[in-house]
């Protein structure tokens, strides 16, 4: 019998492994996370009146991926629009499918609320990610900017 990955939102029990993929996720992007701001980033995936969602990707009873996603004002849209912020799924269960999985999570909670648009990024040095992505979403031929 073959496993398959089960997506649910994140629960105060996930923090042990969370905070475990959430230094791999770190670490993947050369980032830096003070332990304060991940103990504010985790306080804030279980406020419910905050806008920030989380789910975890779970295999035979592990939790091996999450995903964040934040839900964001619009001056086109009179919904508002989901931003993916963070998806990371442990090396070795790669290509399991709990990437399509969390994202389509994140799919469906848009489409309970009536968004228009679901949206990301990632390095263009992600090669593995970026292969996925081209198959479950889009380029949508922006370029990403920010402050220098």
């Amino acid at each position: 019998m073959t496993s398959s990955v089960v997506v649910r939102p994140i629960r105060q029990d996930d923090y042990a492994a969370w905070s475990i993929l959430w230094d791999g996720y770190c670490t993947f992007y050369e980032a830096t996370i003070s332990q304060e701001m991940t103990a504010l980033t985790w306080a804030r995936l279980l406020d419910p009146a905050v806008p920030l969602l989380g789910w975890c990707a779970n295999l035979d009873g592990a939790v091996i991926g999450f995903t964040h996603a934040l839900e964001h004002l619009s001056t086109w849209s009179p919904k508002p629009y989901v931003y993916l912020e963070d998806l990371f799924v442990a090396k070795t269960v790669r290509k399991s499918g709990a990437g399509s999985a969390l994202i389509e999570a994140v799919y469906a909670h848009a489409d309970k609320i009536g968004s228009p648009k679901v949206y990301w990024q990632t390095a263009y040095t992600n090669a593995i990610a970026r292969k996925l992505y081209e198959q479950i979403g889009k380029d949508s031929g922006c370029l990403v900017y920010q402050r220098a």
